[in-house]
């Protein structure tokens, strides 16, 4: 029987076999146990080069992100043959372009357990007896927040607010079912427990004042209970209609194409987050110009302006902003770690203008200036 292998993503990431942790050294080498738990959070599907360069070198600009992925990928299997794991040898698939975590492997994930038992306990066409006892699993998988190492990786935060939420209504199932029974010490216990892990959560602390009454709140608490519970569902709802009414169909994985005066704004939003987190973002203005003397007819002049726009989409990354600056200019907003990756990055738009546009006459010329902070 060969050893059971398991992967733990809540409080902390660790990989065990046996019951043993392994791959310790994991933990010293940042950027691959960030790769690593990347490709862990989205087993179901192959995830391209470009879109785990950007995630892990953000900011930063290589002519061959794939060489900086390839030598990822060599620690991690490094590490396993050293450790001589049979198990997690082939558990990273290499793709055309892509990499995906092999889901043909028999290891256990706590955070997709958590999920499924989640499910089951919630689903209230499941005898009562079949949902405590899958609740009750999900509520002791859930240790903590996810990969609270990497907790500020903007990646990570959705995931981690998914799976808290859904902790509370494992709890919150769990707590009905225990009031069908009068168990108001265990429910106390309980709510206890789930504040000190989940945090703030106005139900869950109602729940243990009415347990330590018993179950026979005064009319005070009753109304409190009552209406908080009412006020949470309907801001449920309003949450939800609120993110759809502001989702598009723009594709989400180039740059965002707006009007100058959303650029604008943009702008000084901008300028606002970087007095708060100290990053560094770049306007640069990128001209498109005629070699020759005479102009380009308007027609013409317009079809090249806009192969500019595809290009310079396609070249940058989700979350940048391009606006029509001039007849000729765009004016283009990005991140970048240094003023020298700043530079790649627009030379790398520059070059693949010149060397798609079928007008040879075409000129590219461009400037960079990074933004200042709102405090200075």
């Amino acid at each position: 029987m060969e050893p059971k292998i398991e992967i733990t993503l809540f409080n902390r990431f660790e990989i065990r076999m046996d019951g043993k942790p392994i791959l310790v050294n994991l933990s010293n080498t940042r950027k691959t146990k960030l790769f690593l738990s990347y490709l862990l959070l989205h087993k179901q599907k192959a995830i391209s080069h470009r879109e785990l360069f950007e995630l892990l070198w953000s900011g930063e600009d290589y002519s061959n992100p794939g060489t900086a992925l390839r030598t990822l990928l060599y620690r991690y299997r490094a590490l396993v043959d050293k450790m001589g794991i049979e198990q997690l040898r082939n558990s990273i698939i290499s793709r055309r372009g892509a990499y995906q975590w092999n889901q043909e492997l028999d290891i256990s994930i706590d955070i997709f357990d958590f999920d499924d038992y989640s499910k089951i306990g919630l689903n209230q066409t499941m005898s009562e007896g079949k949902r405590k006892q899958c609740l009750k699993r999900a509520i002791d998988l859930y240790t903590g927040p996810l990969l609270p190492d990497s907790g500020e990786e903007h990646w990570v935060v959705p995931k981690a607010v998914y799976y808290r939420d859904l902790y509370v209504q494992d709890v919150l199932a769990y707590i009905a079912l225990l009031k069908e029974e009068g168990a108001y010490d265990e429910i106390s216990a309980l709510c206890k427990k789930a504040q000190a892990l989940a945090g703030t959560a106005d139900m869950i602390a109602l729940e243990e004042e009415v347990a330590l009454a018993k179950g026979k709140p005064g009319a005070e608490l009753k109304l409190r209970y009552e209406a908080t519970l009412s006020g949470l569902v309907k801001m449920e709802l309003q949450i939800e209609d609120v993110q759809k009414g502001m989702e598009t169909e723009d594709a989400e994985n180039s740059a965002f194409v707006c009007e100058y005066g959303v650029f604008k704004d943009i702008y000084h939003l901008q300028r606002r987050l970087l007095a708060r987190t100290g990053d560094t973002m770049f306007l640069s203005l990128l001209s498109m110009e005629r070699k020759a003397e005479e102009e380009f007819e308007p027609l013409q002049h317009e079809k090249i302006m806009s192969f500019l726009l595809d290009t310079i989409r396609h070249e940058l990354r989700c979350g940048d902003s391009i606006c029509r600056f001039s007849d000729n200019t765009y004016a283009i907003m990005f991140p970048a770690d240094s003023f020298d990756n700043a530079l790649r990055i627009m030379e790398r738009v520059k070059a693949a203008v010149l060397q798609n546009c079928r007008e040879k006459e075409v000129l590219v010329v461009y400037r960079i200036r990074p933004l200042k902070n709102a405090k200075e």
